[in-house]
């Protein structure tokens, strides 16, 4: 079976990274976008900046709702506290190079660091930088992007990673050095400083969050659309345009992969049968389960615990 990779995401769609060792938080590794069902990384956010080069294939990255296809060579800087996810809607692998990094390392090292991370972060700058290898500094910063990976303890390639006893200091050091070339690069995105058009994006994302957090929080229940939109404050209508918009995804599709992926779970760590695992992820019927899950995942629910 293909190594795959779950990420943490918690009911506000927030990511809980699993760093590359506990004690440094800086995720550093050159990944396919395999590891991922169906190539495709759920929506998340977290207040690290999240740099990323691609290697091979083409990425298409959503960031608040704007969807960008990054071609070999490129890549993208993604903003503090920005929902996102990269993907292939043709299910064709890609290879990237990731380097996730917290604030925490540099955020309060001087009041003028402080400042300078404040402007940056704010919601009404830049969501996210693009990378080409064509323009002096981005180029810089896709170098700087190898260079974390490269050094980084438990970094490098997947499943040929460091050893995870190397010493941090120079990875920290990279990694601090390819923060300070971007901060002073994001702009604000629509003048000086927030208008009522990002104030009514800034509600849109809160219902998502709440919207979300919903599913995230009750997927096990009898959910319908009344009861989503609800959680967001918004007619269903909204509640229908505002998934599409920010998740990529209908809110019954989101409900389904959430059931799905807690299926894949229990399918892999219990021995619960079919039907009581239909039952534990909010499937109405054993079969109505098996249906969907092939569906989504290729395989049935037998199958796929059989694998190796």
């Amino acid at each position: 079976m293909r190594p795959t990779k779950r990420i943490t995401v918690l009911s506000d769609l927030s990511e809980r990274i699993e760093y590359n060792i506990a004690e440094l938080p800086i995720y550093a590794r050159c990944d396919p976008l395999s590891i991922f069902p169906d190539c495709r990384c759920p929506c998340h956010w977290h207040r690290d900046l999240e740099f990323i080069h691609v290697i091979s294939g083409d990425l298409h990255h959503f960031v608040n709702g704007r969807v960008t296809v990054l071609h070999p060579g490129e890549g993208v800087v993604v903003n503090s506290s920005r929902l996102h996810y990269g993907f292939s809607p043709t299910r064709q692998d890609v290879r990237f190079s990731c380097a996730v990094i917290s604030p925490s390392l540099f955020e309060h090292l001087t009041p003028t660091v402080t400042a300078r991370c404040e402007r940056a972060f704010a919601q009404h700058m830049d969501d996210c930088l693009l990378l080409t290898p064509d323009v002096g500094w981005q180029r810089d910063v896709l170098m700087g992007i190898e260079r974390v990976v490269r050094l980084a303890p438990g970094g490098g390639v997947r499943g040929a990673e460091n050893n995870a006893a190397l010493s941090p200091l120079p990875a920290v050091a990279a990694a601090m050095e390819l923060c300070d070339m971007v901060l002073d690069r994001f702009r604000p995105s629509g003048g000086d400083g927030p208008n009522e058009d990002e104030s009514i994006e800034q509600r849109n994302r809160m219902s998502v969050l709440g919207m979300t957090g919903l599913i995230q929080h009750r997927f096990r229940d009898p959910l319908g659309l009344d009861d989503i939109a609800a959680a967001g404050g918004v007619s269903r209508s909204q509640c229908c345009i505002l998934f599409r918009k920010y998740v990529g995804r209908t809110p019954n599709e989101y409900l389904t992969e959430r059931r799905v992926e807690e299926a894949r779970r229990l399918l892999r760590e219990t021995n619960g049968s079919i039907t009581e695992i239909a039952r534990a992820c909010g499937f109405s019927t054993a079969s109505y389960f098996v249906n969907v899950f092939r569906k989504r995942v290729g395989v049935t629910p037998g199958a796929f615990r059989s694998r190796p």
